[in-house]
């Protein structure tokens, strides 16, 4: 049996309550901008891309929000004032993530049945959440998590577990890079 954990935010436009896939130390989070709420469920094992930058907690945690915005994907913070934790609600992937490129460069689903990866064919269900947490006072760690869940479109099966490849995490982390002024060797 897997481990999930729930996190659970509100965020910027109402909406259904919806099951996506995030690691934390808590059992629950929550956020609150504009009174959106949703839950987003991640595998407590599913290990997260790791920086340290050198910046300050504030310097990067105020570039986070920018950096999903300049991928394209809709985020919030958690409400809980002793953490720093941002993430995506839970996304639907129909055809292509990005135009022209293979979902399985970006998301890893396992394969189908006749060996096709599965982030290529299924319709894919996945979210993003960033951590961030002082180092020091000028080094700041940031993990990012991609995970989720896809499901063959033809038939109706059991979800099978999605992770990122490592590609959209490694993205987000440059643009975290730029949005600071800082380069990481």
């Amino acid at each position: 049996m897997r481990h999930r954990l729930c996190v659970v935010l509100p965020l910027v436009l109402c909406g259904p309550l919806l099951a996506g896939c995030a690691t934390g130390s808590s059992g629950r989070e929550a956020s609150s901008r504009n009174g959106e709420t949703f839950a987003v469920r991640f595998r407590t094992g599913a290990p997260p891309a790791k920086r340290v930058l050198p910046a300050s907690v504030p310097v990067v945690w105020a570039a986070v929000p920018q950096a999903f915005a300049d991928m394209g994907y809709p985020g919030g913070p958690s409400a809980r004032p002793d953490e720093r934790v941002y993430l995506t609600r839970p996304l639907t992937v129909q055809g292509q993530l990005y135009n022209g490129e293979l979902n399985s460069l970006y998301l890893d689903c396992g394969q189908t049945s006749v060996g096709a990866p599965a982030a290529d064919t299924y319709e894919i269900k996945f979210a993003i959440l960033a951590r961030v947490s002082a180092l020091d006072a000028d080094s700041t760690l940031v993990e990012v998590l991609v995970d989720g869940t896809a499901r063959d479109r033809g038939r109706f099966t059991t979800p099978v577990n999605c992770s990122g490849t490592g590609r959209l995490e490694a993205a987000l982390l440059q643009r975290l890079e730029k949005r600071t002024g800082v380069t990481v060797r």
